[in-house]
């Protein structure tokens, strides 16, 4: 069963403010060994306690103001680092401009309760709002079920024929009722080419894209569906649109792009 988990993450699975925590813990460490060192050194009687002023007089000794300027420096450069917003985008479906401001790749299960939460509450409203803005790309994490896969599989072979989008929202609507004969129904209601549906899935055509995607979430940082990444940046869970809107204009401010 997968996990709601409100952590954002960059797409290494390590989050910035992680990064900056450890360079700042290494820094007061080299602090704390300069100021052990001048202690030990020092000829005054090491049983007298240093007050915070004379610890503070040690520090600006031992650390020269081009040091700390240094160590700024790099937790900017650490905080401003972006990741690349295609990185995770490969060949799947999308909806959206190719080269918007905005990417969100969407790792899902169609047997996922929280995917199909997504999709009813925050899915439509992101793309009403927001959607001159973002390139949407969904990717298979399909780790749910033994069904998981071949209901993966036989969306692809929807959208080998341009119907992915319709099969999605076919595939979310009806969780329970999902197995071959429900596929080949929907095929049939979209007017896919029936036979060639058919043996799309019966062969497995798209059984090792489907894996594919399951490999590259993992090893990005999904751990459980849904797992999205929006320009790089991992969400967890079936976060509330709010959440989803507050990323999305923050990118936005980063581009310099009115979204009022």
């Amino acid at each position: 069963m997968s996990e709601e988990n409100n952590e954002v993450k960059l797409g290494n699975g390590a989050s910035r403010a992680t990064l900056n925590y450890l360079l700042i813990a290494a820094v007061f460490l080299l602090i704390g060994i300069m100021i052990g060192n001048y202690l030990w050194n020092t000829e005054a009687d090491k049983s007298v306690l240093v007050d915070e002023a004379q610890l503070r007089s040690v520090m600006l000794s031992v650390l020269e103001e081009s040091d700390i300027a240094r160590a700024s420096d790099m937790a900017l450069a650490v905080e401003d680092e972006q990741p690349d917003r295609f990185a995770l985008v490969d060949d799947d479906p999308f909806l959206g401009a190719a080269d918007a401001p905005v990417v969100i790749v969407e790792f899902s299960d169609f047997f996922c309760v929280y995917c199909k939460r997504h999709f009813d509450q925050t899915f439509a409203p992101l793309l009403e709002n927001y959607g001159q803005h973002i390139r949407y790309v969904y990717r298979d994490f399909a780790r749910l079920t033994q069904e998981s896969t071949p209901a993966a599989a036989a969306a692809q072979c929807a959208f080998a024929q341009d119907k992915f989008w319709e099969f999605r929202e076919d595939f979310f609507n009806n969780q329970d009722s999902l197995n071959r004969d429900f596929y080949l129904q929907t095929a049939a209601a979209h007017e896919l080419d029936v036979a060639e549906f058919t043996a799309c899935i019966d062969e497995g055509r798209f059984v090792g894209e489907v894996e594919l995607d399951g490999f590259d979430g993992q090893i990005a940082g999904v751990r459980g569906t849904p797992g999205f990444f929006i320009n790089g940046q991992i969400l967890s869970g079936a976060q509330p649109y709010v959440i989803f809107e507050r990323m999305i204009r923050l990118e936005l401010d980063k581009a310099g792009i009115d979204y009022e």
